[in-house]
């Protein structure tokens, strides 16, 4: 994982990252930590960011920890989350440092499994994991690369709708960074940088084999507004989502 990057990042934060708790159409990540929540539990967000999810934790559990590669982005979840004395920041790369908090009851990692190196998705599964009690709950959300491949129909169906040819529809989905050996990886290119999107399927063989029960896998919907700035009006359901799973540590 890159430190520099995410610093670099932190500069513009809002402008630069997808904001999955304000888009998300159903609130269904944070009916789920409402779910799980409890005075008597902790829990932990792993890659907290600028802290988005940190007040949703830290009003539904006893302790929240919150952890992410970058200073920077640490130092803004503190300030934004000044009003609350639940949370613990701790600066670590989850994919190779030795992590200080102590083992949770539940485990938030939004769309932090993006990178391309399949090892380091690895690392963060497993450090993850090891810091998760038997019985808990594991809550993760990754880009659908279903979705990525639906919004490009989407745009063709528009172009098409508007007179283009087709031809001309298809050439302009083609954005020359995407190769076909990046696609079958499930990466895809967002503004230059190669973004590990997942198969409904690929998520299901992943934990199928390790510490894991997978309790449900279901859809985080977002607006066509987060992929066209002004989509057309017939442009309804099936909305553009990410994947969201539910998982219980059933091993230590």
């Amino acid at each position: 994982m890159d430190e520099k990057y995410w610093d670099k990042v932190a500069v513009d934060y809002d402008s630069e990252i997808f904001n999955v708790l304000a888009n998300d159409r159903d609130e269904i990540i944070v009916s789920y930590v409402s779910k799980f929540g409890s005075e008597k539990k902790a829990a932990c967000d792993f890659g907290c960011g600028v802290g988005k999810f940190l007040p949703v934790l830290a009003e539904n559990f006893r302790h929240v920890y919150a952890i992410d590669i970058s200073g920077s982005l640490l130092s803004q979840a503190k300030e934004a989350c000044d009003g609350f004395d639940n949370i613990s920041y701790f600066k670590k790369d989850l994919s190779i440092d030795k992590l200080k908090p102590e083992q949770v009851d539940f485990a938030l990692c939004v769309n932090v499994l993006i990178m391309p190196d399949s090892e380091i998705r690895a690392g963060i599964i497993k450090a993850i994991s090891e810091h998760l009690r038997k019985g808990g709950y594991f809550l993760l959300v990754v880009p659908s690369l279903e979705s990525a491949l639906y919004t490009d129909f989407r745009l063709l169906q528009w172009n098409l709708k508007e007179g283009m040819d087709y031809q001309e529809s298809i050439e302009e989905l083609q954005d020359g960074d995407s190769t076909d050996l990046e696609l079958r990886q499930g990466l895809i290119e967002i503004d230059g940088v190669a973004t590990k999107h997942f198969l409904k399927e690929e998520l299901l063989a992943m934990f199928k084999d390790r510490a894991f029960e997978i309790i449900s896998v279901e859809k985080v919907q977002y607006s066509w507004k987060t992929e066209f700035e002004k989509p057309p009006r017939w442009m309804a359901e099936p909305y553009p989502w990410d994947w969201l799973i539910i998982l219980k540590k059933v091993k230590k």
